[in-house]
């Protein structure tokens, strides 16, 4: 599967970023599909408390979790699993709910149980993302 980088407004000028459109499912609900950034320097997939609020996830239950971000800030997620589809494909992944994401990236793909069910080749040079199953 194909995906061209997204060109992103920015300052001082545009920038390119490897999104994919990702349809999240959790029993008889889904998503449409929301552009995720692929993120090699994430170790978990983190995805926005509003998506598991649309989906009737209940995370009340769930035990809240640290986790860090890129500058070691720590924020609260929500360990969960969920299932994706990707360019037609399904995948079952953990993910991580939480609602101090920012809204540019509500979806983030990180490591964990992503890349190792998936062969990844950003090719930044061609402004490609080439994902396949494993």
């Amino acid at each position: 599967m194909n995906f061209p980088y997204t060109t992103l407004p920015g300052i001082p000028k545009d920038t390119k970023r490897p999104l994919v459109p990702v349809k999240f499912i959790h029993k008889d609900k889904s998503t449409l599909p929301i552009l995720c950034l692929v993120d090699s320097g994430a170790d978990y997939s983190y995805l926005a408390t509003e998506i598991a609020m649309f989906l009737g996830i209940n995370l009340s239950k769930v035990k809240p979790q640290k986790s860090f971000g890129i500058n070691g800030s720590p924020f609260t997620c929500y360990p969960s699993e969920i299932d994706i589809e990707i360019g037609g494909h399904k995948l079952n992944i953990p993910v991580h709910f939480s609602n101090q994401l920012s809204s540019s990236f509500p979806c983030i793909l990180g490591q964990e149980n992503f890349f190792s069910k998936t062969r990844i080749i950003f090719e930044r040079y061609k402004w490609n993302l080439d994902i396949r199953l494993i």
